[in-house]
């Protein structure tokens, strides 16, 4: 029964569709197990409490009017019912068979893509971003390893085994395909590289430990120090300038970014709202003399720390309550292991090192539906299987609420999303005319990709004023974010203004040498004027 929603999870996700879409259909995947789990009465371990509410206090932190997009909402109510799902299962052994079978899912693409002479489906298989594919064969991998050691089913103990060694194969090779020699490139986020690496070392070190009989205590310590490193690793960066990079590349601008994030904390100690990290970052970047910025760069819009959006978007508070939600199945983990010696324990313990090392350079719930289930599913089935003994129960009419809230709720958000799915449908078709444009936002008025077209065709047609009300529009729907002075600034210099576009590109001039800053900034010759 619950390998079918979970394996539908990578159904909904291989669809080259919107993010929007594939989030809608994971969710509806999940809500139906969860439908059929919520007995008249129920029984919960007491620790799964913080892990179902926060979903809800990350729903309630997203802007009233969810004017950063209902994918956040949507987010966060799969991960609600995921954990409830996976906390009302007598056994959890379908979670983890349930991603050996996706990883082969995920072989068997690879195979047919070469097969086919498709070399986006052999190299990327179905996910389509390379920190998904690797995030997800990660996974795979600690799983087979997980059921070699405590899995009964001799059949499945060798089919495990057998996808995890493929899966590692996979991507070695997959690069190989598309560059012809042994090397490690964009398509193996080298993110997941550090979590694949810093779980089996630690994995290792704890396993050593034990065999040694070692002082407990020491160890328990040493963990603790790990987690707070890797909670807190961006924001030491920024502050120590531990690593000041002379290199301009994608590695050291990202330092950009978490300057820019840390600047946010600074000024809004309590966070600016779940989704609401790109709206902000923008004006917060640092200036181009400090920056690593540089012809080409990527200007990110959300934090590429996991920890650091979560304090960027939920404030101090957010940021402990959820480093405390891995603090403490990592702790007790390495605790059950070192007293008791199970190999249970020593892989939740391996996994959870290996997820927290991805967070430091990848976001888990704010930017990826996919991470963010199999993400939050993992920390929520690492919590029910370190056992803790006390319970609640769930009563009919907290079910029935459950259900009364939510579902309603989904329905809302569907419908929401219905709108803005068709009207981004819409927008592309006929993009040298207002008249489809004016369709797609006239059902889906905040659909920034019509208006960012529309802007410009305004501008075409010299209608200045309706042109700088689109632009309006777009800051009003997004927050103020650097394109936008940009934009500003070629519409005076179209209208003759030369004074005012200078003023509008100050800020992106100061900042940033993208091509379009660096294209403007020779037409305006600002210096001149």
């Amino acid at each position: 029964m619950f390998l079918i929603p979970f394996i539908s999870l990578v159904v909904c996700y291989s669809l080259h569709r919107p993010l929007s879409l594939q989030s809608s259909l994971i969710a509806i995947a999940l809500i139906i197990p969860l439908i059929k789990n919520l007995k008249p009465q129920s029984k919960i371990p007491l620790a799964s409490l913080p892990y179902i509410a926060l979903p809800v206090i990350l729903f309630a932190s997203i802007n009233s009017q969810l004017e950063y997009a209902s994918d956040d909402a949507i987010r966060c109510l799969s991960m609600f019912m995921a954990a409830i799902i996976i906390f009302l299962q007598k056994e959890s052994k379908w979670l983890i068979r349930s991603m050996i079978a996706c990883g082969n899912i995920h072989l068997i693409m690879q195979i047919a893509g070469i097969i086919a002479e498709d070399e986006k489906m052999s190299i990327s298989t179905i996910f389509p971003m390379a920190n998904e594919i690797m995030f997800f064969y990660m996974m795979v991998m600690f799983c087979a390893v997980f059921a070699y050691f405590k899995e009964n089913n001799a059949l499945w103990k060798k089919y495990a085994i057998a996808i995890g060694i493929l899966t590692f194969i996979a991507i070695i090779v997959g690069d190989i395909v598309h560059t012809k020699e042994l090397a490690i490139g964009g398509e193996h986020a080298l993110g997941i590289w550090l979590g694949l690496i810093c779980g089996t070392l630690f994995t290792a070190m704890l396993y050593i430990w034990k065999k040694f009989e070692l002082p407990k205590k020491i160890m328990l310590g040493f963990s603790a120090i790990i987690f707070s490193i890797i909670m807190s690793v961006s924001i030491i960066v920024v502050n120590y300038d531990f690593f000041s990079l002379d290199a301009r590349s994608e590695i050291s601008s990202r330092l950009d970014n978490w300057r820019a994030g840390w600047n946010i904390v600074k000024e809004k100690p309590l966070g600016v709202g779940l989704g609401a990290y790109g709206a902000n970052v923008m004006q917060r970047w640092p200036a181009l003399e400090n920056s690593h910025q540089t012809l080409g760069s990527v200007t990110y819009d959300s934090a590429h720390n996991q920890f650091l959006q979560m304090l960027t978007e939920t404030g101090w508070l957010g940021w402990l309550f959820y480093s405390a939600l891995f603090a403490l199945p990592w702790i007790v983990a390495v605790s059950r292991y070192l007293n008791t010696g199970q190999m249970h324990f020593l892989f939740i313990a391996g996994t959870l090192a290996a997820i927290c090392s991805v967070m430091v350079v990848a976001e888990a719930i704010s930017q990826f539906a996919f991470i963010q289930i199999i993400h939050w599913g993992w920390l929520v089935y690492c919590v029910k299987a370190l056992r803790f003994q006390k319970q609640i129960i769930i009563r009919p009419y907290v079910r029935n609420l459950i259900l009364i809230v939510l579902i309603p709720m989904l329905i809302f958000l569907f419908y929401d999303r219905g709108k803005q799915l068709y009207s981004v449908y819409l927008t592309p078709l006929e993009r040298d005319g207002l008249a489809p444009l004016g369709r797609a936002l006239e059902i889906h008025p905040k659909n920034s990709e019509a208006l960012s077209f529309a802007w410009s065709l305004h501008l075409y047609h010299k209608d200045y004023e309706k042109a700088f009300k689109t632009l309006e529009a777009i800051e009003e729907i997004a927050g103020y974010f650097w394109p936008l002075a940009q934009a500003r600034a070629t519409i005076y210099y179209e209208m003759g203004d030369l004074e005012k576009a200078c003023e509008a590109a100050k800020f992106p001039f100061e900042r940033y040498l993208d091509e379009w800053t660096l294209d403007l900034k020779e037409k305006l010759n600002c210096g001149n004027n």
